[in-house]
């Protein structure tokens, strides 16, 4: 058994990691095989992210490259000084608090490692490495990496180019790839896609793969999506940390607005009355003068050393909430909205059924290159998941097993597969043999060590 600290990887530097195709198959977990259904899912995710009802994946070809490309229409518009800080890959990895909500980040950790293997597959093809583009509101920006090998960091060219604001955000990336590994994976795109959908009923999810194209669910925005986003799942510290990934992305957005993204903290009232304390609590400390807060001050004229008065007053005025888990980080499906999808797409086969997160001990293989072999190691670690259940007609297919997996780094090849998934729902009485469809949606919110760059070995 192979000690922990010799398995999950150091977060001390970034160097070229991000352009280096066996640093990236350590950073993220998959192969050059798998990195289609991994820019597929978490370009979804980061779709998902936002306030959109409908989205759009698209995989085609394009000369020597195979083409992702992601449409939403949220209304969270991407600017340069969010692609910049995006693309600083001398920053350590962020936790997924979103560019929308608190509970995700500004910094794409996942997006990197796409763009970089964007790169270092066209470096192994020996053809040039092709630029990537984002569209949002009326720019279009052209992104190309480039690597200083005296340096050893990567530096990011940015065009920007104007183009209609037709209210969507694109995501285009293209990636060097043989067309058998690609066709082979076909059949698993469609697979996550319509995985998202059973747990997202309330978007409109279409895809064209290769030519083979369709839709699912519907776009419904009559009920809000839950963001569980309490002030209370933060630490001082990492507040604090948040505020500045905010400021340094956005410092001209109003510190009321930054307050309203937590729970309970949207009424105008309460963002007042928390103003007003910030205010009182000031001038008694008489911090670096008197600053007074207003509705209309703005992130960059919050003096650093008050962010903490920040956290105590927003903390002080939470209410209390359960314990961080699996069900209130993940958006889950009830059976009413489920049955309404299951009609809408005629799915009569389908029944929603949930089970309690469970906390399981997986087996991974762990593996790394020394100058003479190749040597597999075996290392057991903790993850939480949650089990959705669909049963099926007997349709001689037994058991499907699809998986929604978020971005966590450092775990060799547990994008691909989860090793004792059988075993564990066996014990719940699923086996091969039961026409069910499940889908697995694999977190970490609390084991820091997972994430890299935020590991306690390393600190």
């Amino acid at each position: 058994m192979a000690e922990l600290a010799d398995v999950i990887r150091s977060g001390t530097t970034r160097g070229l990691d991000f352009v280096n195709l066996e640093e990236l198959r350590k950073r993220t977990g998959i192969s050059p095989d798998s990195v289609l259904k991994f820019a597929v899912a978490e370009m979804l995710c980061n779709a998902l992210d936002k306030d959109s009802t409908e989205i759009s994946v698209n995989v085609y070809s394009e000369r020597d490259f195979w083409v992702v490309s992601v449409v939403d229409n949220g209304s969270q518009k991407l600017s340069l000084n969010d692609l910049k800080l995006i693309l600083n890959f001398a920053n350590k990895a962020s936790s997924k608090r979103g560019l929308l909500r608190v509970s995700r980040g500004y910094l794409g950790n996942a997006l990197k490692c796409i763009f970089g293997y964007s790169y270092a597959l066209a470096e192994a093809e020996g053809i040039p490495p092709p630029p990537a583009t984002v569209e949002s509101g009326k720019c279009k920006f052209t992104i190309r990496l480039k690597p200083d090998l005296v340096k050893e960091l990567i530096e990011t060219e940015i065009d920007t180019a104007e183009r209609a604001d037709n209210g969507t955000t694109v995501f285009s990336v293209k990636f060097a790839m043989q067309k058998r590994q690609i066709v082979e994976g076909i059949e698993s795109l469609e697979d996550m896609v319509l995985a998202t959908c059973m747990v997202n009923p309330t978007r409109q999810i279409s895809y064209n793969i290769l030519g083979k194209h369709g839709v699912y669910g519907s776009a419904d925005n009559s009920k809000t999506i839950r963001q569980e986003t309490s002030v209370l799942w933060y630490k001082q510290k990492e507040f604090e940390t948040l505020f500045e990934d905010y400021r340094k992305a956005a410092p001209d957005t109003p510190l009321k607005d930054f307050i309203a993204l937590f729970r309970g903290f949207t009424a105008k009232r309460v963002i007042r009355e928390i103003l007003q304390q910030l205010s009182v609590a000031n001038r008694d400390s008489a911090v670096n003068g008197v600053v007074q807060f207003f509705p209309a001050t703005v992130l960059r004229d919050v003096p650093k050393n008050t962010v903490q008065n920040i956290y105590a007053v927003m903390k002080g005025k939470s209410k209390p909430i359960a314990k961080r888990s699996i069900p209130a980080v993940l958006t889950v499906v009830g059976e009413e909205n489920f049955e309404k999808l299951c009609e809408q797409n005629e799915w009569s086969h389908l029944k929603y059924d949930v089970k309690a997160a469970t906390k399981l001990d997986c087996q991974a293989q762990c593996y790394w290159h020394d100058d003479n072999c190749r040597d597999i190691t075996h290392t057991e670690y903790p993850y939480l998941i949650e089990v959705a259940v669909f049963n099926r007609q007997n349709d001689g297919k037994g058991l499907k097993v699809y998986q929604c997996v978020n971005f966590m780094a450092s775990m060799e090849n547990l994008f691909e597969r989860i090793y004792n998934i059988n075993y564990h729902l066996g014990r719940v009485g699923l086996t091969s043999d039961h026409p069910v469809t499940v889908i697995v949606h694999l977190v970490c919110p609390v084991l820091k060590w997972l994430n890299y760059g935020k590991s306690g070995l390393d600190e």
